[in-house]
């Protein structure tokens, strides 16, 4: 995992070679921090931990912006904190656990993965929809994009938004298709991270940018294509999970 990037005024992210994973750390002015969707690999959570103890952060709390594998990470430095997150599923921690050992690009990497946190609690409530925590203000949004529920994380002061496994440069959006209108809860999902007007985008999975109109109008792009039933021009469908995902789609969305 690369070292902390200072991406916003005291938002700091890591990436990970693997599924180019993004975990993120806001940090209030004196030091009190949020560790966000660590991963990937027990070195790199344990690599992440070490560089917020160098840098005399204090966590408070570790928030998952949903319930799947790659967002429910632990390490022996986190294990006591709080896990937060919204509106929680029931999850089945052995379950996540062997998705997360079947998984094929992990496996590639060759390290052992961080261990499945426990279950995470709703977070506490400043007011609707707002962080109860001593850091900077973040604004909680919850929809049913990609995930059901699914957050993302919106800091007014810095302009940046935590996006979860959205917004991202390198995957097509990632529908759920266990939903009645995945598509639908998508692009709603897509207005509601519209609305931020963020000037920094922080995706669960790519590269952190400073163009949220044009990931939006990428991702908005690609469904048209998909319920339209024309093949996509998209490029982030050539990487090996979103070929696969894509083709998912077709069947279950395409005409």
């Amino acid at each position: 995992m690369r070292d902390l990037v200072e991406v916003a005024p005291g938002v700091h992210v890591a990436t990970s070679a693997v599924y180019t994973t993004t975990s993120t750390v806001v940090v209030g002015p004196d030091g009190t921090c949020l560790v966000i969707d660590p991963a990937v690999t027990a070195r790199e959570v344990d690599g992440l931990t070490a560089a917020i103890r160098s840098r005399g952060w204090t966590p408070v709390a570790v928030w998952s912006t949903h319930a799947h594998w790659d967002h429910v990470l632990d390490g022996p430095a986190l294990a006591h904190l709080p896990r937060w997150s919204a509106g929680v599923p029931a999850t089945d921690r052995e379950t996540l656990a062997a998705e997360r050992d079947a998984d094929p690009e992990l496996a590639r990497s060759g390290e052992p993965p961080a261990p499945v946190a426990a279950a995470a609690t709703d977070f506490p409530r400043r007011s609707p929809g707002a962080l109860d925590w001593p850091g900077p203000t973040v604004q909680v949004l919850v929809h049913a994009a990609h995930a059901r529920p699914h957050t993302a994380l919106f800091l007014p002061d810095a302009g940046a938004l935590v996006a979860g496994d959205m917004l991202s440069d390198v995957e097509i959006p990632l529908l759920d298709l266990s939903a009645d209108d995945p598509v639908g809860d998508y692009l709603s999902a897509l207005g509601l991270l519209e609305a931020t007007g963020a000037s920094v985008v922080v995706p669960g999975h790519g590269h952190v940018g400073s163009d949220l109109g044009r990931r939006l109008a990428a991702d908005r792009a690609y469904l048209s294509a998909l319920v339209d039933g024309v093949e996509t021009t998209d490029d982030r469908c050539a990487l090996p999970w979103t070929a696969a995902a894509h083709a998912a789609h077709r069947d279950a969305v395409g005409r």
